[in-house]
């Protein structure tokens, strides 16, 4: 079997809205819900001719991508998941379209410390979050003054009793809780 390999094909990368590539994703920076990076996508695809040959076809397209993950870095897994990697990419990252050249630089408003949550209105007081707790899909705490919701999603409930998961406190609480109120 003869393999044989092309040049790195470049895509004509069309810019979204009109806008360039924001700066690139960074591993372990700052990021948060709203925040606008670039990463680029490698794929690597293979063809067999009828003779044998295997020709090996490397594409590369930059694109924006945009937060989605967090209200703040210490809440966000953007810092952490990777654009360009597809799984990652899917947990916290809205594509947001191929681009080239550099993008305006925007004015991003820091996070905020923690969210304000609306005003809790509904009868009675939920029992405060145990960690270790055995939750159902549905069920209300409250944790710091606030009040939660833990995931109806299918198989979500069994993390709402975890410490990495403590609602409001935790980097990944947003993954199976819902903020209510205050």
């Amino acid at each position: 079997m003869m393999f044989k390999y092309l040049p790195l094909a470049s895509l004509a990368a069309v810019p979204t809205h009109g806008a360039g590539c924001y700066p690139a994703w960074s591993s372990g920076s700052d990021y948060f819900t709203g925040l606008l990076v670039s990463a680029t996508i490698t794929k690597t695809s293979t063809s067999t001719a009828s003779d044998g040959t295997v020709t090996e076809t490397t594409t590369r397209q930059t694109k924006n991508f945009k937060c989605t993950s967090g209200s703040q870095p210490s809440l966000s897994h953007c810092p952490n998941y990777d654009p360009s990697n597809a799984v990652q990419q899917a947990a916290a990252w809205s594509d947001q379209g191929v681009c080239s050249g550099t993008a305006v630089a925007l004015t991003t408003p820091a996070p905020t410390t923690k969210p304000t949550p609306s005003r809790w209105t509904n009868a009675g007081c939920p029992e405060v979050w145990t960690s270790g707790g055995s939750y159902e899909g549905g069920d209300v705490v409250e944790q710091n003054g606030s009040v939660y919701s833990c995931s109806t999603a299918t198989g979500a409930n069994l993390w709402c009793g975890l410490d990495a998961y403590k609602p409001g406190d935790s980097v990944h609480w947003e993954m199976v809780w819902k903020l209510l109120g205050s």
